[in-house]
Protein backbone atom coordinates (compact mmCIF):
# COMPACT_ATOMS: atom_id res chain seq x y z
CA UNK A 1 0.00 0.00 0.00
CA UNK A 2 0.97 3.79 -0.51
CA UNK A 3 1.75 3.94 3.17
CA UNK A 4 3.68 1.00 3.19
CA UNK A 5 5.36 2.69 0.33
CA UNK A 6 5.79 6.43 2.41
CA UNK A 7 6.93 4.59 5.33
CA UNK A 8 10.07 2.54 3.65
CA UNK A 9 10.76 5.63 1.89
CA UNK A 10 10.97 7.91 5.17
CA UNK A 11 13.19 5.11 7.06
CA UNK A 12 16.65 6.01 7.82
CA UNK A 13 17.16 2.91 8.25
CA UNK A 14 15.81 1.04 4.96
CA UNK A 15 18.95 0.87 2.48
CA UNK A 16 19.24 3.65 0.02
CA UNK A 17 18.32 1.51 -2.99
CA UNK A 18 15.21 0.44 -1.60
CA UNK A 19 14.31 4.09 -0.45
CA UNK A 20 14.98 5.02 -4.29
CA UNK A 21 12.67 2.32 -5.28
CA UNK A 22 9.84 3.64 -3.41
CA UNK A 23 9.94 6.83 -4.55
CA UNK A 24 9.95 5.60 -8.07
CA UNK A 25 7.05 3.41 -7.49
CA UNK A 26 5.42 6.56 -5.91
CA UNK A 27 6.12 8.51 -8.82
CA UNK A 28 4.56 5.68 -11.36
CA UNK A 29 1.47 5.84 -8.93
CA UNK A 30 1.79 9.41 -9.14
CA UNK A 31 1.34 9.79 -13.27
CA UNK A 32 -2.24 7.68 -13.36
CA UNK A 33 -5.51 9.52 -12.63
CA UNK A 34 -6.05 12.50 -10.48
CA UNK A 35 -8.06 10.60 -7.87
CA UNK A 36 -4.54 8.49 -7.72
CA UNK A 37 -2.68 12.08 -6.72
CA UNK A 38 -5.24 12.84 -4.48
CA UNK A 39 -4.82 10.23 -2.79
CA UNK A 40 -0.85 10.44 -2.52
CA UNK A 41 -1.62 13.90 -1.07
CA UNK A 42 -3.83 13.14 1.60
CA UNK A 43 -1.26 10.67 2.51
CA UNK A 44 1.17 13.79 2.97
CA UNK A 45 3.49 12.40 -0.04
CA UNK A 46 4.97 16.02 -0.53
CA UNK A 47 6.68 16.61 2.98
CA UNK A 48 7.79 13.28 2.99
CA UNK A 49 9.30 13.34 -0.55
CA UNK A 50 11.03 17.21 0.63
CA UNK A 51 12.63 15.66 3.70
CA UNK A 52 14.28 12.79 1.34
CA UNK A 53 15.75 15.75 -0.35
CA UNK A 54 18.07 16.05 2.41
CA UNK A 55 19.86 12.54 1.82
CA UNK A 56 22.96 13.39 0.95
CA UNK A 57 22.76 9.96 -1.71
CA UNK A 58 21.96 11.84 -5.87
CA UNK A 59 20.25 8.44 -7.31
CA UNK A 60 17.56 8.95 -4.29
CA UNK A 61 17.21 13.23 -4.32
CA UNK A 62 16.50 12.94 -8.16
CA UNK A 63 13.99 9.68 -7.51
CA UNK A 64 12.58 12.65 -5.42
CA UNK A 65 12.78 15.22 -7.32
CA UNK A 66 11.14 12.87 -10.15
CA UNK A 67 8.25 12.23 -8.12
CA UNK A 68 7.75 15.76 -6.85
CA UNK A 69 7.68 17.01 -10.54
CA UNK A 70 5.29 14.33 -11.04
CA UNK A 71 2.90 15.47 -8.34
CA UNK A 72 3.30 19.40 -8.80
CA UNK A 73 2.43 19.13 -12.38
CA UNK A 74 -0.78 17.33 -11.53
CA UNK A 75 -4.00 20.24 -11.80
CA UNK A 76 -4.96 19.12 -8.12
CA UNK A 77 -1.83 19.98 -6.37
CA UNK A 78 -1.82 23.41 -4.91
CA UNK A 79 0.77 25.09 -5.69
CA UNK A 80 1.47 26.60 -2.16
CA UNK A 81 2.21 23.35 -0.74
CA UNK A 82 6.11 24.04 -2.27
CA UNK A 83 5.99 27.28 0.05
CA UNK A 84 4.86 25.90 3.19
CA UNK A 85 8.18 25.80 4.59
CA UNK A 86 10.70 28.54 3.48
CA UNK A 87 13.76 26.50 3.38
CA UNK A 88 12.79 24.31 1.14
CA UNK A 89 13.05 27.12 -2.00
CA UNK A 90 16.62 27.83 -0.86
CA UNK A 91 17.82 23.89 -0.38
CA UNK A 92 15.98 23.31 -4.13
CA UNK A 93 18.02 26.37 -5.55
CA UNK A 94 21.09 24.45 -3.53
CA UNK A 95 20.34 21.63 -5.14
CA UNK A 96 20.09 22.85 -8.54
CA UNK A 97 24.05 22.51 -9.52
CA UNK A 98 24.15 18.66 -8.78
CA UNK A 99 23.14 17.05 -11.68
CA UNK A 100 21.27 17.91 -15.12
CA UNK A 101 18.36 15.93 -13.81
CA UNK A 102 18.15 18.09 -10.46
CA UNK A 103 18.26 21.20 -12.99
CA UNK A 104 15.33 20.01 -15.30
CA UNK A 105 13.10 18.68 -12.57
CA UNK A 106 13.30 21.86 -9.88
CA UNK A 107 12.75 24.24 -13.24
CA UNK A 108 9.67 22.44 -14.21
CA UNK A 109 8.53 22.46 -10.07
CA UNK A 110 9.48 25.75 -10.35
CA UNK A 111 7.65 27.06 -13.51
CA UNK A 112 4.43 25.08 -12.49
CA UNK A 113 4.18 26.23 -9.00
CA UNK A 114 5.00 29.63 -10.05
CA UNK A 115 1.15 31.54 -9.96
CA UNK A 116 1.24 35.57 -9.26
CA UNK A 117 3.34 38.03 -8.53
CA UNK A 118 3.33 36.23 -4.71
CA UNK A 119 5.22 33.20 -6.44
CA UNK A 120 7.63 35.57 -8.11
CA UNK A 121 8.68 37.51 -5.66
CA UNK A 122 9.22 34.40 -3.32
CA UNK A 123 11.64 32.41 -6.29
CA UNK A 124 12.76 36.20 -7.09
CA UNK A 125 14.43 36.93 -3.61
CA UNK A 126 15.75 33.20 -3.15
CA UNK A 127 18.19 33.98 -6.21
CA UNK A 128 15.66 32.05 -9.06
CA UNK A 129 17.64 34.47 -11.76
CA UNK A 130 20.85 34.36 -10.78
CA UNK A 131 20.68 30.16 -10.40
CA UNK A 132 18.70 29.44 -13.58
CA UNK A 133 20.19 31.79 -16.16
CA UNK A 134 23.29 29.68 -16.62
CA UNK A 135 21.26 26.61 -17.22
CA UNK A 136 19.75 28.52 -20.58
CA UNK A 137 23.38 27.33 -21.99
CA UNK A 138 23.43 23.78 -20.75
CA UNK A 139 24.73 20.95 -23.01
CA UNK A 140 21.05 19.35 -22.14
CA UNK A 141 17.93 19.95 -24.29
CA UNK A 142 15.35 19.44 -21.77
CA UNK A 143 17.41 21.64 -18.79
CA UNK A 144 17.33 24.92 -21.23
CA UNK A 145 13.98 24.39 -21.98
CA UNK A 146 12.96 24.30 -18.40
CA UNK A 147 14.93 27.02 -17.71
CA UNK A 148 13.24 29.03 -20.40
CA UNK A 149 9.71 27.80 -19.19
CA UNK A 150 10.83 29.31 -15.67
CA UNK A 151 12.35 32.87 -16.55
CA UNK A 152 9.08 32.64 -19.24
CA UNK A 153 6.25 32.41 -15.69
CA UNK A 154 8.73 34.57 -13.47
CA UNK A 155 8.62 37.68 -16.02
CA UNK A 156 5.01 37.70 -17.34
CA UNK A 157 3.72 40.94 -15.60
CA UNK A 158 6.72 41.41 -13.49
CA UNK A 159 8.54 44.50 -14.07
CA UNK A 160 11.11 43.89 -11.20
CA UNK A 161 12.02 41.11 -12.47
CA UNK A 162 12.24 41.93 -16.36
CA UNK A 163 14.03 44.38 -15.59
CA UNK A 164 16.99 42.66 -13.58
CA UNK A 165 16.87 40.09 -16.98
CA UNK A 166 17.89 42.84 -19.47
CA UNK A 167 21.30 43.06 -17.59
CA UNK A 168 22.04 39.40 -16.88
CA UNK A 169 24.82 38.05 -19.12
CA UNK A 170 25.90 34.51 -19.67
CA UNK A 171 29.30 33.50 -20.99
CA UNK A 172 29.47 37.39 -22.18
CA UNK A 173 26.42 37.33 -23.54
CA UNK A 174 23.16 39.16 -22.66
CA UNK A 175 19.87 37.08 -21.62
CA UNK A 176 17.63 38.99 -24.63
CA UNK A 177 20.56 37.92 -27.17
CA UNK A 178 20.14 34.40 -25.60
CA UNK A 179 16.37 34.26 -25.95
CA UNK A 180 16.34 36.31 -29.86
CA UNK A 181 18.58 33.16 -30.79
CA UNK A 182 16.22 30.88 -29.19
CA UNK A 183 13.47 32.23 -31.35
CA UNK A 184 15.68 31.12 -35.24
CA UNK A 185 12.99 29.10 -37.31
CA UNK A 186 15.39 26.34 -36.83
CA UNK A 187 14.58 25.81 -32.83
CA UNK A 188 12.15 23.57 -31.94
CA UNK A 189 8.38 25.40 -32.07
CA UNK A 190 8.10 25.25 -27.75
CA UNK A 191 11.63 27.07 -27.46
CA UNK A 192 10.64 29.48 -30.25
CA UNK A 193 7.26 30.15 -28.62
CA UNK A 194 8.67 30.39 -24.97
CA UNK A 195 11.78 32.83 -25.79
CA UNK A 196 9.14 35.22 -27.49
CA UNK A 197 6.94 35.00 -24.60
CA UNK A 198 9.96 36.17 -22.18
CA UNK A 199 10.91 38.66 -24.90
CA UNK A 200 6.70 40.18 -24.68
CA UNK A 201 7.20 40.40 -20.71
CA UNK A 202 10.17 42.25 -21.03
CA UNK A 203 8.54 44.50 -23.44
CA UNK A 204 5.46 45.53 -21.86
CA UNK A 205 7.63 45.85 -18.10
CA UNK A 206 9.56 48.46 -20.70
CA UNK A 207 12.81 46.80 -20.05
CA UNK A 208 12.99 46.69 -23.87
CA UNK A 209 12.04 49.42 -26.13
CA UNK A 210 9.37 48.80 -28.52
CA UNK A 211 11.56 49.90 -31.64
CA UNK A 212 14.35 47.69 -30.18
CA UNK A 213 14.94 45.74 -33.21
CA UNK A 214 14.73 42.37 -31.26
CA UNK A 215 11.11 42.92 -30.88
CA UNK A 216 10.26 44.57 -34.80
CA UNK A 217 12.33 42.32 -36.39
CA UNK A 218 12.87 39.10 -34.00
CA UNK A 219 9.47 38.85 -31.73
CA UNK A 220 6.77 40.04 -33.21
CA UNK A 221 7.81 38.13 -36.67
CA UNK A 222 7.77 34.76 -34.76
CA UNK A 223 4.51 35.35 -33.13
CA UNK A 224 3.14 35.99 -36.79
CA UNK A 225 4.69 32.52 -37.87
CA UNK A 226 3.28 30.95 -34.73
CA UNK A 227 -0.77 32.14 -36.44
CA UNK A 228 0.03 29.98 -39.42
CA UNK A 229 -1.92 27.20 -40.84
CA UNK A 230 1.47 24.72 -40.65
CA UNK A 231 1.05 25.08 -36.87
CA UNK A 232 -0.86 23.11 -34.03
CA UNK A 233 -3.88 24.44 -33.00
CA UNK A 234 -2.46 25.07 -29.17
CA UNK A 235 0.51 26.50 -30.98
CA UNK A 236 -1.87 29.34 -32.80
CA UNK A 237 -3.76 29.92 -29.77
CA UNK A 238 -1.13 30.71 -27.98
CA UNK A 239 0.85 32.89 -30.70
CA UNK A 240 -2.07 34.54 -31.04
CA UNK A 241 -2.63 35.77 -27.10
CA UNK A 242 0.80 36.22 -26.95
CA UNK A 243 1.29 38.71 -29.83
CA UNK A 244 -2.35 40.73 -28.73
CA UNK A 245 -0.72 41.29 -25.17
CA UNK A 246 2.53 42.37 -27.38
CA UNK A 247 0.71 44.81 -29.60
CA UNK A 248 -2.12 45.63 -27.71
CA UNK A 249 -0.58 49.17 -26.48
CA UNK A 250 1.77 50.39 -29.18
CA UNK A 251 0.45 51.45 -32.12
CA UNK A 252 3.38 50.74 -34.22
CA UNK A 253 3.76 47.49 -33.61
CA UNK A 254 -0.06 47.25 -34.43
CA UNK A 255 0.89 48.38 -37.65
CA UNK A 256 4.07 46.21 -38.34
CA UNK A 257 1.69 43.24 -37.38
CA UNK A 258 -0.93 44.29 -39.56
CA UNK A 259 1.09 44.21 -42.66
CA UNK A 260 3.28 40.65 -41.89
CA UNK A 261 2.17 37.55 -43.86
CA UNK A 262 -1.51 38.76 -44.59
CA UNK A 263 -1.92 38.45 -40.84
CA UNK A 264 -5.82 39.56 -40.50
CA UNK A 265 -6.47 37.15 -43.28
CA UNK A 266 -4.95 34.74 -41.40
CA UNK A 267 -6.94 35.17 -38.15
CA UNK A 268 -10.08 34.53 -40.05
CA UNK A 269 -9.12 30.60 -40.39
CA UNK A 270 -9.12 30.84 -36.27
CA UNK A 271 -13.02 30.65 -36.79
CA UNK A 272 -13.18 27.60 -39.05
CA UNK A 273 -12.76 24.66 -36.31
CA UNK A 274 -14.22 22.23 -36.16
CA UNK A 275 -14.00 21.88 -39.79
CA UNK A 276 -16.89 20.21 -41.40
CA UNK A 277 -14.40 17.56 -43.57
CA UNK A 278 -12.58 16.09 -40.09
CA UNK A 279 -16.21 15.53 -38.56
CA UNK A 280 -16.46 12.89 -41.41
CA UNK A 281 -13.08 11.17 -41.40
CA UNK A 282 -11.86 11.19 -38.17
CA UNK A 283 -13.93 11.44 -34.12
CA UNK A 284 -10.83 12.16 -32.30
CA UNK A 285 -9.83 14.75 -34.37
CA UNK A 286 -13.00 16.65 -34.30
CA UNK A 287 -12.90 15.92 -30.63
CA UNK A 288 -9.33 17.81 -30.16
CA UNK A 289 -10.71 20.85 -32.84
CA UNK A 290 -13.66 21.09 -30.58
CA UNK A 291 -12.08 21.33 -27.23
CA UNK A 292 -9.95 24.01 -28.99
CA UNK A 293 -12.20 25.93 -30.84
CA UNK A 294 -13.40 28.17 -28.33
CA UNK A 295 -9.95 29.10 -27.15
CA UNK A 296 -8.89 29.84 -30.97
CA UNK A 297 -11.89 31.90 -31.51
CA UNK A 298 -11.24 33.44 -27.90
CA UNK A 299 -7.29 34.46 -29.26
CA UNK A 300 -8.44 35.94 -32.55
CA UNK A 301 -10.86 38.18 -30.76
CA UNK A 302 -7.92 39.35 -28.48
CA UNK A 303 -5.57 39.48 -31.31
CA UNK A 304 -7.80 41.37 -33.68
CA UNK A 305 -8.71 43.88 -30.73
CA UNK A 306 -5.33 44.52 -30.03
CA UNK A 307 -4.68 45.14 -33.93
CA UNK A 308 -7.42 47.62 -34.16
CA UNK A 309 -6.73 49.50 -31.05
CA UNK A 310 -5.74 52.52 -32.37
CA UNK A 311 -5.45 52.75 -36.39
CA UNK A 312 -8.93 53.69 -38.52
CA UNK A 313 -6.94 52.11 -41.61
CA UNK A 314 -6.80 48.52 -39.54
CA UNK A 315 -9.60 48.35 -38.15
CA UNK A 316 -11.45 48.49 -41.66
CA UNK A 317 -9.43 45.92 -42.94
CA UNK A 318 -10.81 43.77 -40.18
CA UNK A 319 -14.04 44.53 -40.42
CA UNK A 320 -14.02 44.14 -44.45
CA UNK A 321 -12.37 40.87 -43.33
CA UNK A 322 -14.58 37.64 -44.27
CA UNK A 323 -18.23 37.47 -42.37
CA UNK A 324 -16.20 39.64 -39.67
CA UNK A 325 -19.33 41.46 -38.60
CA UNK A 326 -21.28 38.22 -38.28
CA UNK A 327 -18.24 36.46 -36.83
CA UNK A 328 -18.45 39.02 -33.80
CA UNK A 329 -22.11 39.07 -33.60
CA UNK A 330 -22.18 35.48 -32.94
CA UNK A 331 -19.34 35.74 -30.11
CA UNK A 332 -21.55 37.70 -28.51
CA UNK A 333 -23.89 34.73 -27.85
CA UNK A 334 -21.28 31.88 -27.08
CA UNK A 335 -22.11 29.66 -24.43
CA UNK A 336 -18.47 30.35 -23.67
CA UNK A 337 -17.58 33.49 -21.35
CA UNK A 338 -14.31 34.19 -21.99
CA UNK A 339 -14.88 34.05 -25.82
CA UNK A 340 -17.98 36.21 -25.31
CA UNK A 341 -15.36 38.92 -23.12
CA UNK A 342 -12.89 38.69 -25.50
CA UNK A 343 -15.54 39.51 -28.50
CA UNK A 344 -17.20 41.98 -26.65
CA UNK A 345 -13.57 43.68 -26.46
CA UNK A 346 -13.01 42.96 -29.73
CA UNK A 347 -16.20 45.56 -30.72
CA UNK A 348 -15.38 48.00 -28.27
CA UNK A 349 -11.71 48.52 -30.20
CA UNK A 350 -13.35 48.46 -33.16
CA UNK A 351 -16.22 50.97 -32.37
CA UNK A 352 -13.43 53.48 -31.69
CA UNK A 353 -14.28 53.87 -35.36
CA UNK A 354 -16.35 56.88 -36.45
CA UNK A 355 -16.36 55.64 -40.02
CA UNK A 356 -17.48 51.92 -38.66
CA UNK A 357 -20.12 53.50 -36.58
CA UNK A 358 -21.85 54.51 -39.66
CA UNK A 359 -21.47 52.15 -42.01
CA UNK A 360 -21.05 48.06 -40.32
CA UNK A 361 -21.92 48.35 -37.22
CA UNK A 362 -25.64 49.91 -38.49
CA UNK A 363 -25.94 47.16 -41.10
CA UNK A 364 -25.72 44.46 -38.07
CA UNK A 365 -27.69 46.33 -35.93
CA UNK A 366 -24.85 45.29 -33.38
CA UNK A 367 -26.34 46.72 -30.74
CA UNK A 368 -29.54 44.39 -29.88
CA UNK A 369 -27.14 41.34 -29.29
CA UNK A 370 -25.01 44.24 -27.39
CA UNK A 371 -28.21 44.79 -25.54
CA UNK A 372 -28.21 40.97 -24.56
CA UNK A 373 -25.36 40.92 -23.48
CA UNK A 374 -25.60 43.16 -20.54
CA UNK A 375 -28.84 41.02 -19.32
CA UNK A 376 -26.99 38.89 -15.85
CA UNK A 377 -23.38 39.41 -17.65
CA UNK A 378 -20.52 39.42 -14.97
CA UNK A 379 -18.57 42.41 -13.99
CA UNK A 380 -15.26 42.70 -16.35
CA UNK A 381 -18.21 42.03 -19.87
CA UNK A 382 -20.70 44.52 -17.91
CA UNK A 383 -17.63 47.05 -17.96
CA UNK A 384 -16.70 46.74 -21.33
CA UNK A 385 -19.99 46.10 -23.06
CA UNK A 386 -21.26 49.43 -21.71
CA UNK A 387 -18.36 51.25 -23.18
CA UNK A 388 -19.11 49.79 -26.40
CA UNK A 389 -22.11 51.18 -26.06
CA UNK A 390 -21.19 54.42 -24.79
CA UNK A 391 -19.48 54.43 -28.31
CA UNK A 392 -22.55 53.65 -30.24
CA UNK A 393 -24.76 56.34 -28.63
CA UNK A 394 -22.12 59.20 -29.79
CA UNK A 395 -23.61 61.92 -31.56
CA UNK A 396 -22.84 60.83 -35.00
CA UNK A 397 -23.62 57.79 -34.83
CA UNK A 398 -26.86 56.36 -36.16
CA UNK A 399 -26.65 53.38 -33.78
CA UNK A 400 -28.22 56.35 -31.50
CA UNK A 401 -31.87 56.00 -32.54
Amino acid sequence: SVFRLLYLLQQESSSTELRTECAVVLGSLAMGTENNVKSLLDCHIIPALLQGLLSPDLKFIEACLRCLRTIFISPVTPEDLLYTDATVISHLMALLSRSRYTQEYICQIFSHCCKGPDHQTILFNHGAVQNIAHLLVSTSYKVRMQALKCFSVLAFENPQVSMTLVNVSVDGELLPQIFVKMLQRDKPIEMQLTSAKCLTSMCRAGAIRTDDSCIVLKTLPCLVRMCSKERLLEERVEGAETLAYLIETDVELQRIASITDHLIVMLADYFKYPSSVSAITDIKRLDHDLKHAHELRQAAFKLYASLGANDEDIRKKIIETENMMDRIVNGLSESSIKVRLAAVRCLHSLSRSVQQLRTSFQDHAVWKPLMKVLQNAPNEILVVASSTLCNLLLEFSPSKE
